[in-house]
């Protein structure tokens, strides 16, 4: 099954593991699950991936922010509230397909075990992908997942037992938006450092737990100035990190630590 406008292209592996999810969360055969994605995908042109759903998404946080802003405080219950929209947009990303001449699995590759971040998760296609790739190459391999607590946390803890991969799920909170981190060989911060107030703490928080020789995997170029963009501009996070002697594999996403 396909969503409409976008019937040559197959499913990806989370959005097959998503129909199983919610098959079993709600109690109903995987083809209803089908039926009910379908369903959704159809209400607008081009499915929830399209511009339509985007421009959709545009308008649902304009007309919430009266309860719920992008401000250090507010972010939380805008995340939260807005978790489901979110989450379908986030199901229709592409994923990877990892290869042994990639450059972060020659990395990883030198590792008997290999611990995982991801921060600022939202559904984890690249590391969740890299995990299975590194499990079936016979490395032992832990995913830890940082991210607000909205419904994608059940999906993601469900995912860990689904593929027997070693799986937590790390919540920040208003009270705790940095939670205790694991020590980790790769950290994954896709799209991430411009949706927090202070990039820089977040960076020495998670340099502090990433191994000698880790791969922070992000992108720390400037961004647009957009509602949940709260830091676009990330040049002194950039200047932090080459202070910090960070070597570039690829710039701005791809960077050792020494």
């Amino acid at each position: 099954m396909s969503v409409p406008d976008r019937k040559a292209e197959k499913l990806t592996g989370t959005q097959e593991a998503f129909l199983q999810w919610n098959a079993e969360r709600l109690g109903i055969s995987l083809e209803e699950s089908k039926r009910r994605y379908a369903a959704s995908a159809a209400v607008l042109p081009g499915g929830h991936g399209g511009s339509e759903f985007g421009k959709f998404n545009g308008v649902a946080h304009e007309v919430f922010r009266v309860f719920f802003e992008d401000s250090a405080t507010e972010v939380f219950d805008t995340y939260r509230y807005h978790g489901p929209m979110h989450f379908l947009v986030m199901l229709t990303y592409p994923e990877p397909k990892w290869v042994a001449t990639d450059l972060i699995v020659k990395e990883l590759s030198k590792r008997s075990e290999v611990s995982l971040l991801d921060f600022g998760c939202g559904l984890a296609q690249q590391s969740r992908t890299l995990a299975v790739y590194l499990r079936d190459q016979g490395i032992k391999v832990r995913l830890a997942l940082a991210d607000i607590p909205t419904l994608r946390q059940e999906f993601l803890i469900w995912w860990g037992k689904h593929e027997r991969i070693p799986t937590s799920f790390l919540p920040c909170t208003r009270d705790q938006p940095i939670p205790e981190l694991p020590e980790c060989d790769m950290c994954q911060t896709t799209e991430f450092f411009e949706h927090v107030h202070d990039p820089v703490m977040y960076f020495d928080r998670i340099d502090a737990k990433l191994s000698h020789g880790g791969l922070l995997v992000t992108g720390v170029m400037d961004h647009s100035a957009d509602f949940m963009h709260v830091s676009p501009d990330l040049g002194t996070l950039r200047a932090h990190i080459a202070h910090r002697g960070y070597q570039t594999l690829v710039a701005n996403r791809v960077l050792r630590k020494p």
